[in-house]
Formats: C-alpha cells, structure tokens, sequence
C-alpha cells in the first residue's frame, strides 16, 4: 500500500451536543496530536472516546447537533481513516474486495493500482476469508477485520480506530496488533480502547477522559495513572446443587445454516444450574452458530439439544434486543441498574447510549427476566475494567442463584472464572480455503444461468424494450401469443422455479385484479363473455408489460449495475455510489428482521405470527435502518466519499456476444405484439 505523510490534529474548545442527548457527548475540548505520534485514548465507558474520535476526523455534522469550537478538518478524502466501534456499520461493498476497494475507488486510482492496493489492505489486516465473500455473512470479529482492510486501503495520514480489536480471538488480536502497528508507520495514530495493557508498550501517549471527554490526564505511558485492571481471578465455587439445565450431546453444526458445510462434530456441553460456562474459538469457527442452536434457531446437523422454557439472549449487537423508550423501563429494575452504573442515564433512550452502556443495559435486561438459561454473545466487550467487574460480579450472582449462563466469548477474564468450557478449534481442513484477493464480479447465489453472462444494461434494456412492446397488444389473442415468446425465454434467467414464482406473484395478482375491475367496470355489460375478453386482453398486456423486466432484472447485482451506469452511461459516480451501498444492504435486511424477531421472541413478547410483535419488530427495523444508514454514511465519508468529485470502479463492465444476443431478444420482443398487430388487429 502506498503510505503518505503523517498529519497532525488540533481540536480547540470543540463541545458537541447531539440532538438525541440533553447533556453534550463533548465539552470544551482541547487537543493536539503531532503528526506521526501514537495515542491512546481511554476512559469509562460513556465517556466520549467514540464522538471524540468522530471529531478527529472532522465528520461531526452540525446538522444533527450543537456543535461549537475547532476541528480542523482533513487535507483530502480518506486521509483520516475512522475505525467504527460497531464494524458491520461500516460495511458498504457487497463482497469483502468492493468493500475494500471503495476508498481507492472515491480516490479515482486507476483498476491495477485499485487491486494491489485492496490486496495489500486485506493481507495487513489479517482477513480470512476470499475477496468473493459476503461481508455481511461473516463474524463479527471477520467483520472488524474486513473493516480495518477497508480503512488501510485509502493510503491515510491518520488511522482513527476504535477498539479495533474487541471482537478478536486472542492468537487473531496479537496478529492484527502487529500488522497495525506495521501499517501505523509513517502516519499518525490514535487507537480508543480499554485494554491498555496490551497498547502501552506501543504507543506514545495516554489521554485517559473522564465524562463528556473531558481531559484527566495526558502524558507518556509511564506518567499516566490508570484504572488498575481486575487479574483474572479463580473459577468459582458452584454454590447451587445444580441439576442439568440444558446440553449439547454430540451435536455437529453447519456454517451459514442447513446447506452449508459442517463446521464441528461432536461437541457436548452440560449445563447446570449455578454454572457459569464458556464457548470459545477463533473467530469465524462457529461460537454464534453453536449459540443459535443451543437456544432452539437454528437445528443441529446432528446431535441431540435440550433447553429450559425459561430463556434469556443477550446478542453481540445489544441494541436488537431494547423494546422500550427508557433504560428505566428496559432494565425494569433500579437496583440492577445501580450495579451496572446506569442509574444516571435511567431516562435516556437505549438506542442513545454508547456501545460499552448499550451492552450492560441488555444484560441487566436479561438478568431481571430471572432466567433459568442466560446465553450471552460476547458480554464484556466495550467494556472499562470497572464495568467489567460488575458484569462478571453480576453473572455470578445469577448462576449462584441457579441460573445455568453460558456465554460465547475471548475474554481471558471471564474465561478464568467460569466453571463450564468449551472450546472450539479452528475450522477443519475440508472447509477452510486460501483466500483469494481477486476483486472480480460479486457472486450470484444459486445456479448460473445465461442472463449472467449479459451485461446489466443490456438485461435492463431487454425489459425496457417487451414493456413498449406491449402496447401493441389490442386483442387477448394477440396477448397469448405474446406472452408465449416470454414463457419460453424464462428458463434463460430463472435460478429457481420457487425464485421466479415468488417474483411473479405480484405481477399475477395485479393482472388477476386488472382483470376483474375491467370486466366489472367496463362499458360492455358487466361480467359478461364480452366483459371478461376484455379483462383478459388487460391482464395479458400488463403481464407482458412487467414481467420480462421481473424475470432479467432477477440476475442482475446492483453492484455490477452501478458500475455499469457508471462507466458506460457516465452517470455520476457519488450519487450511484450512494445508491448502490443503500441497496446492497437493503438486501441484507432479512437478516436484521430475523434478529430483531428472535430477540422479541426470546424476551417472551410473542411469537412470529402475534401482530403486536410484529408491529414492535418493524419499528425496531425502522430505528436500526436508520441509525445503520446514519453510521454507514460517516463510514463512507471517513474513506473519502464525502469529497470525492471523480470515482473510479474497480471491475470492469464488459460488453460481448452474449449482449448481442441480448438486445436482439429484447428487439424480437419489441417487435413480436407489433408485428401480430398488424398482422391480426
């Protein structure tokens, strides 16, 4: 990767009030990080660390708050790369390469250099996984490396990164240490996190902040005074009888559901009540998976799962599971939220408070359901060495009082005192491969088909061209036969019977209905044969007009299609950009539905087919649509997009036989109701 000069960062008196907060996040706050210097920013959590960085890199909006003071802003786009604390916000390309490629690509470098560049970020940052993949699918600690990868590429002055390594296993978080400091050479480096112990030896100074990101202290590592860490202290003692709450006898798990392939066989756990166990593994391996299973959603690839009635979840995004308007009321208990220092913020919003608050309000959420199997994804992450405590204090207070909790995690504190562990080892040979760095086309899921081979445009064109064609249907006769040259042609774009049923039901039940209002409404008498020719030439003609369009868009990427705008129509390069990022993760909206839905089904709300729950789930998809879309926006700005007059693409959009073949399709279908037309009308 080609590396620039360091940049130096001034704040001066810089306050910042979000709209969402009474209190400001940030209060007169004064800094200067000479160029090169390597900081460590720490803190409580809660204290600012995150918006602190966010004003380093000069993306505070006065739009959406108070802001007052200096911030200088940076030289170029990308020359401040921001690593958000929540990793799949930052997630804009639909294949781990196009995400990694959008901060050379707002840079307007040309292709080659774009794929040295992206391959080179993706080796610095230890990525597992091939260029191909699907960022959205992979880990959260796969994720946070994908993310880093993408802040590498744009070549920074400034690396911003915070809490780069939470969701890391540890052999992963020594390797990603190592690469970011190798890549830190040369540039200007402020890392916010908890762990300082492991930055210490590496870094410059220490800027330890107290509330609203006031300065405590500021000086080398030796000179500042810290929080002292808690040392890992002994499993405890099982002061509960416990008898077998839930197991896991001989079960194997898949990747990515019941296709995939087999990730572990013959894993066994039991579970008792006054235990506090432990799931852990390289990141990637299955912990979430083997978790999803245990609570009854996903099934086993074999193997035998037993669970209580009595079930609480804390997810590793602990904002899927909040359903009220206060912390007050998610918490549902004052003395939890006491020990878990969130009394102050009792009537703040959850979706407003910092990842580090967000999680410890969903595990005292979780703990005043008085469950009798608490299952955690990584609860300590985001955490001070204070709030640390009182997690762990509070974990073992529940399995004391005969909770059976199991939680999937890479903390070496909690792994120390739990009583339970299972430990998953990497993935085996059969389904682990050497990731390739090739930035090509994104992956189509489900068999290929001739479409594939045709270019966007072309595909577009070939339904642009059947809709004006049928306007030359006047007689239902006239419709059969138009409809037939598109029934045979189906095949050629169609993945799957059950994909283009699902796609054409809309279209079927619009020309259904068109049908019936035709035959009601029209001038002849009401229902009659007369009456329903009409209707059926109505219907044929708006499934002529619509469908061809269904059927070849299905085997179109919008990825592919803005790039294919792009360089060949020369649309402009942000505003197709911007479309193309907000699609790629509309599609992974599913995903974020089925999350939200379970994490109300596990909070005992209801089930799937409850409207309430429903209702509820929507609007929680609502919020975190929005709030996904606010953190992606600062992600792309921090890779240069905000300032990016000229965008390059990193894949090519070719043009060949196969579009020939195309557009001659989409004439012939043009042409074909015409031709009948005049032949019959």
């Amino acid at each position: 990767m080609t590396t620039t000069a360091a940049a130096d960062l001034r704040l001066a008196g810089l306050s910042w009030r979000p709209a969402t907060r009474r209190e400001p996040t940030l209060e007169d706050v004064t800094l200067h990080v000479p160029a090169g210097q390597r900081v460590l920013l720490t803190g409580a959590s809660g204290s600012g660390k995150s918006t602190l960085l966010l004003a380093l890199a000069g993306l505070l909006d006065p739009e959406t708050g108070d802001l007052s003071g200096t911030a200088e802003g940076p030289g170029r786009p990308g020359a401040r790369a921001l690593l958000l604390q929540h990793s799949i916000h930052a997630l804009v390309g639909a294949s781990v390469g196009r995400d990694t490629a959008f901060g050379p690509e707002n840079a307007a470098l040309d292709r080659a250099v774009i794929a040295r560049t992206a391959a080179a970020a993706l080796d610095a940052a230890q990525v597992d996984v091939p260029a191909s993949a699907s960022p959205f699918t992979l880990s959260g600690g796969q994720q946070q490396r994908v993310a880093l990868a993408g802040s590498l590429a744009t070549a920074p002055e400034v690396l911003l990164l915070d809490e780069p390594l939470a969701m890391l296993d540890a052999a992963t978080a020594d390797a990603a240490t190592s690469a970011l400091l190798a890549a830190a050479r040369g540039r200007t480096l402020v890392i916010a996190d908890h762990d300082t112990a492991r930055w210490l030896p590496h870094v410059d100074r220490v800027v330890l902040l107290g509330p609203q990101a006031r300065i405590l202290a500021d000086g080398p590592p030796g000179a500042v005074v810290l929080p002292r860490a808690e040392p890992p202290g002994p499993a405890p003692v099982t002061t509960v009888d416990g008898v077998e709450v839930a197991a896991l006898e001989d079960v194997a798990i898949r990747r990515r559901g019941k296709d995939g392939p087999i990730l572990h066989e013959h894993l066994s756990l039991a579970l008792r009540a006054g235990t506090l166990g432990v799931l852990t593994g390289p990141s990637g391996t299955g912990k979430t998976t083997l978790l999803r299973v245990l609570l009854g959603l996903e099934a086993p690839a074999a193997g035998t799962v037993r669970r209580p009635g009595a079930v609480a979840f804390v997810p590793q995004e602990p904002e899927h599971s909040f359903i009220a308007s206060t912390v007050r009321a998610e918490a549902s208990s004052e003395t939890l939220l006491a020990r878990a220092g969130l009394e102050h913020l009792a009537d703040a919003n959850p979706f407003t408070l910092s990842g580090g608050e967000q999680r410890r309000l969903s595990i005292v959420a979780a703990l005043a359901r008085r469950p009798t199997l608490l299952v955690l994804d990584e609860p300590t992450v985001g955490l001070d060495d204070t709030h640390h405590a009182a997690v762990l204090d509070l974990l073992e207070e529940a399995a004391a009082r005969g909770c059976a909790v199991i939680a999937a995690t890479h903390d070496p504190r909690l792994v120390a005192r739990a009583g339970a562990h299972l430990a998953l080892g990497p993935v085996s040979a059969e389904t682990s491969t050497s990731p390739s760095r090739a930035i090509g086309p994104v992956p189509r899921p489900g068999r290929r088909t001739p479409a594939d081979a045709c270019n966007p445009l072309v595909l577009s064109a070939i339904g642009l061209l059947a809709a004006i064609g049928s306007f030359g249907i006047s007689s239902w006769q006239i419709g059969l036969a138009a409809l037939l040259p598109v029934l045979l042609l189906s095949p050629l774009a169609v993945r799957s019977l059950r994909g283009a049923a699902v796609r054409l039901a809309p279209v079927l039940l619009s020309a259904a209905a068109l049908a019936w209002t035709t035959a009601l409404l029209s001038p002849l008498a009401p229902l009659s044969g007369p009456a329903w020719l009409l209707g059926a030439k109505e219907a044929l003609r708006i499934t002529v007009f619509v469908s061809p369009g269904v059927l070849a868009l299905a085997s179109v990427d919008v990825t592919a299609l803005g790039d294919a705008l792009r360089l060949h129509l020369r649309a402009p390069g942000r505003p197709v950009a911007a479309g193309v990022a907000a699609l790629v993760r509309i599609g992974h909206l599913g995903q974020q539905w089925d999350r939200i839905l379970t994490a109300r089904e596990l909070r005992g709300l209801g089930t799937r087919r409850d409207p309430r729950l429903l209702a509820s789930a929507t609007l929680a998809l609502l919020v975190d649509t929005l709030r996904s879309a606010q953190q992606q926006a600062l992600a792309m700005d921090a890779r240069g997009f905000a300032s990016a007059e000229h965008r390059t693409i990193a894949v090519p959009s070719p043009v060949g036989r196969a579009d020939a073949i195309g557009l001659a399709i989409g004439l012939a279908l043009l042409a074909w109701p015409w031709a009948l037309h005049l032949l019959l009308g």
